[in-house]
């Protein structure tokens, strides 16, 4: 198992900052500036923040502690609107770097679930919210196009 500890500086911020950064991305995702829906997705965010602090990688579960305690919950840290996509594209270049990270200097099995654990924030939060795609008389979908073009990069940056 990999320690929390083995990282300082530059390399344990990146671990500890990238799950608030890919949240707000996958909250700017769907393109919508709606104040309930952003209050929705913070907190499908922050439950599952709350729920990795009982993951079953430990290397996991240090991480979310470790946001814990340090005062980064996102519910409290996210309080403003996102205004603009630069969110996205930080979310996927800081996600590939933390996991290029851990793939060098940390077991595959943590860096698999850190991954993992990124990827699944930004589903949740995509998921916590049914949107109409095409206007008024359109049907709820559960990801909307924005969202899902979000996962598939986010995918595709962990995976390198």
């Amino acid at each position: 198992m990999t320690e929390l500890s083995a990282f300082t500086g530059d390399d344990l911020d990146l671990i500890l900052d990238t799950p608030g950064v890919v949240m707000k991305g996958a909250i700017v995702a769907d393109g919508h500036k709606n104040a309930l829906v952003f209050l929705q997705e913070v907190t499908a965010g922050a439950k599952e923040f709350r729920a990795a602090q009982r993951h079953e990688n430990a290397f996991v579960k240090a991480v979310a502690t470790r946001l814990r305690e340090r005062g980064t919950d996102a519910a409290e840290e996210d309080r403003e609107l996102p205004f603009d996509d630069v969110a996205m594209t930080q979310a996927l270049k800081q996600a590939e770097a933390a996991t290029i990270l851990l793939r060098e200097r940390a077991d595959a099995a943590d860096a698999d679930a850190y991954a993992a654990w990124l990827l699944q924030i930004a589903t949740v939060i995509a998921e916590s919210v049914k949107t109409k795609e095409g206007g008024l008389f359109s049907k709820k979908v559960a990801i909307s196009e924005g969202e899902r073009v979000f996962l598939d990069l986010l995918e595709q940056a962990l995976s390198r």
